[in-house]
């Protein structure tokens, strides 16, 4: 049988097709108006791999199919979510409990639809203000009440009385969310932002989400598992997903996929460099394992919990290159998709740093993605003469230059102020490159940092779909305790453990997946409040829950005498598929070069040799100045560099000095 895993990014939707042991990598449009056409596509295309011409009859072959995305991400972004409006402790209006403003205020939620509420509020009180609210527009409210955690009683009994006077049952009820909830933690700003991020990217994440379903069960009377990507690193079913959990979870997989071949080839620390149309993304992996941070913004907003250390640039092939007073600008508008660079002759007229690449010969115009749209070299050659080239007196050649110049300019200070963030130097790491256009500026970016090996893969193109294929159906639960550790409390705190333990359990059932093949592991947190939290993490079967959170605790010298326990946290972890590195058949004799004009350096085209990437073959080496071109691959190997394919069929990058 084989799994799917399909990620959807802003300008590209990639899928990684395997049986276990072959893998077929696809790239297809991603379709903003409606991601479930470029999420059916990449189906489509599968299916034709396997020989078949219906969807429905190739879907019979398939077990599981999992969607990571950044739907979520991009709704946040453009600021295009759902009016939403938020109840909150009275005299926390402004500030949402944090030091100053909120930095959601008139982003994600109108300061004149955050309404304070009086201690214990009364009926009225509660109703007149949701009165005010739907008057104004809203169509989601939230409820983030200061100290609500862990007891969230006040929250439930507003939501009640909401739900009384507008049931669901008629047209004009209107959703409830608990930051209790979305975000159970002592932290109430965290709470208050979480339920509004929530709110605000919950209808546009769902829509797509079950219109896939529906289409899978119903249009094709397909019986496997439908599993959405989390942000932190597994998946679960629809029902089981809240939107926040999938920020930025296409990338953060390529987050995991990179951790994964690190442990594989033994590299210790990485930083993961993933260009995709849109976008450009960082983050790194240490001693085998992705870099999470507790607290921080996520999506420029501040929260204090766990997430993966991911930080973006908006510049990749479809960003357009401007002239501004006299300076060349790239970003962070791009031209997507669609209609896509001036060289995809789709009606597209701003130059972009595809059409760049292009003039600079670094792309072949009938490869680009297979050869499945041919690239129009007229078309960017007078895209960039008109919006570069003759504002800033450049030859043409020379104002492809200075785009290619100014996109590595900005990648390389994303990359440094990352590695300055996870305080790791240049020449500790290796760069991994991936994304439709990670393997293009690898070398560029390396050079320019002084990082001694940059890597790409084979399943580069879809590096976050291979990180999906590898990582496991996980479910994060938790339950607020605020108790002592102590002999009078074992058994409330034991309590706590076993419901999240048959809740885990009955989940797994739900989704098709046996508890007894699953992993739990259990986390207790101390602390009086977020600002001061220790935690212990451990591995037991429910019945020694106490004595193994002794161990633990004793292990991770937490003082229980200095602060309750917060809360009991439950990982569940279900193994999926199999977990290998990719390999592919590798040519038999060294590939032998063509020649064409490109650019490297100021002294303009030179014919230089360009390899095809699938014919290399294990162990031949190319050095720069040359290029490597591939059905979605393209990998300049500049001037002073090697490129050396391993057994693997992937590509090691390092000085030829």
């Amino acid at each position: 049988m084989l799994t799917i895993d399909i990620d959807t990014g802003g300008t590209m939707t990639d899928a990684l097709v395997t049986d276990g042991v072959t893998r077929h990598c696809i790239k297809v449009d991603t379709t903003p108006h409606d991601f479930t056409v470029s999420f059916e596509n990449c189906l489509r295309e599968a299916a034709k791999l396997y020989g078949e011409a219906e969807l429905d009859v190739f879907l019979q072959r398939v077990r599981l199919i999992c969607w990571s995305s950044t739907i979520t991400t991009n709704v946040i972004a453009e600021r295009r979510g759902a009016k939403v409006g938020l109840l909150v402790s009275a005299g926390h209006e402004q500030d949402l409990y944090g030091a100053g403003r909120s930095a959601v205020l008139d982003e994600l939620v109108a300061a004149e639809n955050v309404i304070g509420l009086p201690p214990a509020p009364a009926a009225k009180d509660i109703l007149l203000a949701v009165k005010q609210l739907l008057e104004s527009g809203v169509r989601r409210i939230c409820v983030a009440l200061a100290g609500a955690f862990p007891d969230n009683g006040p929250e439930l009994d507003i939501k009640r009385v909401i739900e009384a006077q507008y049931p669901d049952h008629i047209i004009g009820a209107v959703p409830v969310l608990l930051g209790s909830e979305m975000a159970p933690i002592a932290h109430d700003q965290t709470r208050a932002h979480y339920s509004v991020m929530n709110a605000y990217t919950h209808s546009h994440l769902a829509t797509s989400l079950f219109k896939a379903e529906d289409a899978l069960r119903e249009g094709q009377r397909w019986p496997g598992a439908l599993l959405i990507g989390h942000t932190d690193g597994g998946f679960a079913r629809i029902g089981k997903t809240k939107a926040v959990d999938t920020i930025e979870s296409g990338p953060i997989f390529g987050t995991f996929g990179g951790a994964f071949v690190a442990r594989e080839y033994g590299v210790a620390n990485v930083v993961c460099f993933d260009v995709g149309g849109t976008t450009t993304k960082a983050s790194i992996v240490r001693n085998g394992e992705p870099v999470f941070q507790r607290g921080g913004d996520l999506m420029e907003i501040p929260v204090r919990t766990s997430f993966a250390m991911l930080r973006s640039a908006a510049i990749g092939g479809g960003s357009i290159a401007r002239v501004r007073n006299g300076r060349l600008t790239l970003g962070p508008e791009s031209q997507g998709a669609a209609p896509g660079p001036a060289s995809y002759g789709l009606g597209g007229r701003e130059a972009t740093l595809t059409d760049a690449l292009l003039v600079l010969g670094y792309l072949e115009p009938h490869r680009f993605l297979g050869g499945r749209r041919e690239l129009k070299l007229e078309l960017a050659r007078a895209a960039i003469e008109r919006a570069v080239g003759k504002p800033l007196g450049l030859e043409l050649e020379q104002a492809a230059a200075a785009i290619r110049d100014e996109a590595v300019t900005v990648m390389a200070e994303l990359v440094a102020h990352t590695l300055d963030e996870a305080r790791l130097s240049a020449s500790e790491v290796a760069l991994f490159a991936y994304g439709g256009n990670g393997p293009m500026f690898g070398t560029f970016v390396a050079e320019r940092l002084g990082i001694r090996a940059a890597h790409v893969f084979d399943f580069g193109p879809v590096f976050g779909a291979f990180g999906s294929a590898v990582s496991d159906v996980v479910h994060v639960y938790e339950r607020g305790v605020g108790l002592a550790f102590d002999p009078a409390h074992e058994a409330a705190i034991a309590g706590a453990a076993s419901r999240l333990r048959r809740q885990a359990e009955r989940d797994l059932e739900g989704e098709g997946f046996d508890p007894a093949q699953a992993e739990f592991r259990y986390e207790l947190e101390f602390g009086h409040d977020e600002s001061d939290v220790k935690g212990c993490r451990f591995l037991t079967s429910e019945g020694d829950f106490i004595r193994s959170a002794k161990g633990a605790v004793h292990a991770a010298d937490i003082d229980v005498h200095a602060a309750p326990v917060l809360l009991v946290r439950l990982a569940t972890r279900f193994g999926l598929g199999s977990k290998t590195m990719p390999k592919r058949t590798l040519g038999g004799a060294p590939a032998a070069a063509t020649r064409r004009p490109m650019i490297f350096d100021g002294r303009g085209a030179q014919e230089l040799p360009s390899y095809a990437w699938e014919a290399l073959g294990a162990a031949q080496t190319v050095i720069g100045p040359a290029m490597i071109n591939g059905d979605t691959l393209t990998c300049p190997v500049p001037a002073g560099w090697r490129l050396t394919i391993d057994a693997n069929g992937h590509g090691a990058l390092t000085p030829a000095a």
